[in-house]
C-alpha cells in the first residue's frame, strides 16, 4: 500500500490511464448566468475548483493484494476506501469500499484477490473543474468518490468525497 499524489510514486508502477474523465463543456459567461443577481455563498461553492475541497492524496493497493490487506489498509488509515490498481501497470481498476468489505464478513478474505472486492468503478475529474460538476458525477448511482488527476496518464492529486463537499456546506 502506498499514498500519492503528484510526485509521489503508486504501489506498483505509474496510473497511465483512468476509467472515465469529466469535463465540463460550457462558455465563459455560464457561469455568470447561472449565478444570477445575490447569488448564495452555497452558489459560489458551485464555482469553485474541486482542488479547493479534495483531499490530498490516495491509498492504493495492487490487485495481487488480496481482500484482508485491502480490509486492513482500510481499518488502519481509518479511510472509507482504497484504490485498487493493475499489477503489472498501475492502471486504476476501482475501488474497494468499507461498506463493499461488509461482503466478506465471515468469509476466507485472506486468499481472495483484492480485485474481487472492488464495488465501485474509477470516475475522474480535474482538479480546476468546477464542484458543479463533480456534485453532478457524485450525484450517479454507484459513484461515491472522485480521482482528482489533471490526465489520464498522470498521477492522481486527490479524491473528493461527498464528505469533502459536506464539510463545504457546513463552512
Amino acid at each position: 500500500m502506498r499514498h500519492f499524489a503528484d510526485g509521489g510514486t503508486p504501489a506498483v508502477g505509474q496510473a497511465h490511464r483512468m476509467t472515465t474523465q469529466l469535463h465540463a463543456h460550457s462558455s465563459a459567461n455560464e457561469s455568470h448566468e447561472n449565478s444570477g443577481l445575490g447569488a448564495s455563498t452555497a452558489d459560489s461553492i458551485l464555482e469553485r475548483s474541486v482542488s479547493d475541497f479534495m483531499t490530498p492524496g490516495c491509498d492504493v493497493i495492487s490487485e495481487a493484494a488480496t481482500v484482508a490487506d485491502a480490509a486492513r489498509v482500510i481499518a488502519d488509515r481509518r479511510i472509507h476506501a482504497v484504490l485498487v490498481v493493475g499489477a503489472q501497470n498501475g492502471t486504476p481498476l476501482g475501488w474497494v469500499t468499507a461498506r463493499g468489505l461488509l461482503g466478506w464478513l465471515g468469509r476466507d478474505r485472506s486468499l481472495a484477490p483484492a480485485r474481487d472486492a472492488i464495488t465501485e468503478q474509477v470516475t475522474a475529474v480535474d482538479p480546476q473543474e468546477r464542484v458543479r460538476v463533480a456534485l453532478y458525477a457524485l450525484s450517479l448511482a454507484g459513484t461515491t468518490r472522485l480521482l482528482v488527476r489533471r490526465k489520464p496518464h498522470k498521477l492522481p492529486l486527490g479524491v473528493i468525497t461527498d464528505f469533502d463537499l459536506a464539510i463545504a456546506a457546513g463552512r
